[in-house]
């Protein structure tokens, strides 16, 4: 692809999930900075707690990819998944992730590419099993999926919520700072991609510690969810996002395209 004008990218999700779209966009002449909101880690269980087993529950839900992976260490690394218990996910990594941890062990549900990766698409097809769940764990991290929980209450399901990572506000490289405050001063605004409430709370709270607000002001934002445009205009204090926040869906090839689109837009004066 042949480069087009100057641009700037800030890639925030987890650590090693950055560095395929940051080689892309830097082909594609990017100027990329890897940042990432939160740093993510297995959750160690005490001694006098223990996993819940897949077996006693007819679907699971993973709402991410760590969930998966967190799940499986709780589990002792090796889990032989019982056959009529359903895996379900909203996304294309966190489905990868399982079939990766469990191998052809597990049927997965999850919405396809084509459609709006969220809780509200996953409740839909869980609706139209043939059998309705009487069962369902959440593996999550500290929190998350409430919405999924109350709606499962609702229909008379019974709902175990687990938490397989932690979630914790990382801190930018001093690296990654210096080139904030170049980009800062020379009036360089950069597309920031954000993937969670959590997220968008850590970038705000580290652009504040430093200085940076004002910049972010004038940043744009491709966020993974409709609900994550209001979520950035509270925190950074922004009328309308419309200019400046855009939504794009999970998958690297619709990133990619979105960041793009993003490269000749002009954000407008805060």
């Amino acid at each position: 692809m042949r480069p087009g004008p100057q641009a700037f990218a800030v890639l925030t999700r987890p650590t090693g999930r950055n560095e395929s779209l940051a080689q892309q966009l830097a082909q594609s002449g990017w100027q990329v900075q890897i940042a990432p909101a939160l740093r993510i880690r297995t959750r160690v269980l005490p001694e006098t707690e223990q996993p819940p087993i897949p077996g006693d529950f007819d679907v699971v839900v993973f709402v991410s990819a760590p969930a998966v992976t967190g799940y499986l260490a709780q589990l002792g690394g090796v889990c032989h998944w019982p056959a009529h218990t359903l895996a379900a996910c909203v996304g294309v990594a966190t489905a990868h992730a399982i079939a990766q941890a469990f191998a052809a062990d597990v049927r997965v549900i999850s919405p396809d590419a084509c459609s709006n990766q969220d809780s509200e698409a996953l409740w839909t097809l869980l609706m139209k099993l043939a059998d309705k769940p009487r069962r369902v764990l959440i593996v999550r991290g500290q929190d998350g999926r409430d919405w999924l929980a109350a709606q499962c209450a609702k229909e008379g399901i019974t709902v175990t919520l687990h938490a397989a990572y932690c979630r914790e506000h990382a801190t930018w490289p001093e690296q990654a700072l210096v080139t904030f405050a170049r980009w800062a001063r020379q009036d360089c605004p950069a597309v920031w991609l954000l993937t969670s409430p959590h997220g968008v709370e850590s970038v705000v709270r580290q652009m504040d510690a430093s200085g940076l607000r004002e910049w972010g002001r004038k940043c744009k934002y491709l966020v993974t969810h409709p609900r994550l445009i209001n979520e950035v205009c509270a925190r950074l204090g922004i009328e309308s996002g419309l200019e400046q926040i855009r939504v794009t869906r999970a998958d690297e090839v619709s990133i990619l395209s979105s960041f793009e689109q993003f490269r000749h837009v002009t954000p407008p004066l805060v």
